[in-house]
């Protein structure tokens, strides 16, 4: 963990707009809130931020401790030099619990933000734009039965099922954002970041800390296979992990991820805005 935690300047900024007294004017903020009325995201943010300092005040406090220890213990001989060996070892110990519950309280906030995000983000667009009943036609989803199905970014198209739909979160959001043209307004290492924090948090959630050997192993692989070696780390037993932490830079990037979504989510809608204003002035041109 970095030794202090701060608000991040692009959201810092935002709030310094949003204080602004005088003449009103529509900031990006503003864009985004047509599609999400009901989510105060800013105020969440401050919130995780606010937790995660939090934490991290508490890892330095436990890491002085346990530096504390080693160097009384260097210094000590006999009974004191046992004792001291023993407390450090306990505080290395429990040390590995406290960073595996400071990740999984991480994760339990960015990862169900983010999830939030995009379903209600769907769902506004859905509202302001299409209208609740209609799916958009043009794309492999646009085949769902229903258009709550469509809409709804915790399922992805299968034609083979009775329903045409599998539960699928990661592909659902990608495929659905693809169908709407709402890709190109997304951070291009989307797809990364989704993987690793949802892949995370399934076996977190399932398995908390320690989780059994295979899936350890299969998480270690994915790591290496996906390239995650900066975004994971472990704590290991005779070379192997049997605990897995994300790492400030993923937790880091997905808070950053945030705010890149919701500049996308605002480019979206000032385009659709725009598109929208074409064709009424379109129509409402005389005709020769």
């Amino acid at each position: 963990m970095t030794d202090k935690r701060k608000l991040p300047e692009p959201l810092y900024e935002d709030f310094l707009k949003d204080t602004h007294i005088g003449v009103p004017e529509i900031s990006d903020r503003d864009m985004v809130c047509a599609v999400l009325p009901d989510l105060d995201y800013e105020a969440q943010l401050v919130a995780i931020w606010e937790m995660l300092r939090q934490h991290n005040e508490s890892d330095k406090r436990t890491t002085d401790e346990i530096k504390k220890v080693e160097e009384f213990a260097r210094k000590s001989t006999g009974l004191r030099n046992e004792r001291a060996v023993d407390e450090w070892v306990d505080l290395l110990h429990g040390s590995t619990y406290q960073d595996a519950a400071h990740s999984m309280a991480a994760l339990g906030m960015v990862a169900p933000l983010i999830e939030s995000l995009f379903y209600q983000a769907f769902q506004g667009i859905r509202t302001t734009y299409y209208g609740i009943d209609v799916i958009p036609p043009g794309h492999a989803r646009s085949g769902m039965a229903k258009a709550d199905h469509f809409w709804d970014c915790h399922l992805l198209y299968n034609g083979k099922t009775k329903n045409r739909h599998q539960k699928e979160l990661v592909p659902g959001i990608l495929e659905l954002a693809e169908a709407i043209a709402l890709t190109p307004y997304l951070p291009g290492d989307l797809l990364s970041i989704l993987k690793a924090l949802f892949r995370y948090r399934n076996k977190m959630f399932h398995f908390g800390f320690e989780w059994p050997a295979k899936e350890c192993e299969n998480f270690a692989k994915n790591i290496a296979d996906e390239g995650w070696e900066l975004w994971f780390a472990s704590a290991t037993l005779d070379g192997v992990p049997f605990i897995f932490y994300m790492t400030d830079r993923l937790i880091d990037r997905s808070l950053g991820l945030v705010s890149e979504l919701l500049e996308g989510f605002n480019a979206y809608c000032r385009a659709k805005m725009a598109s929208s204003m074409n064709s009424s002035q379109h129509k409402d041109s005389p005709r020769r």
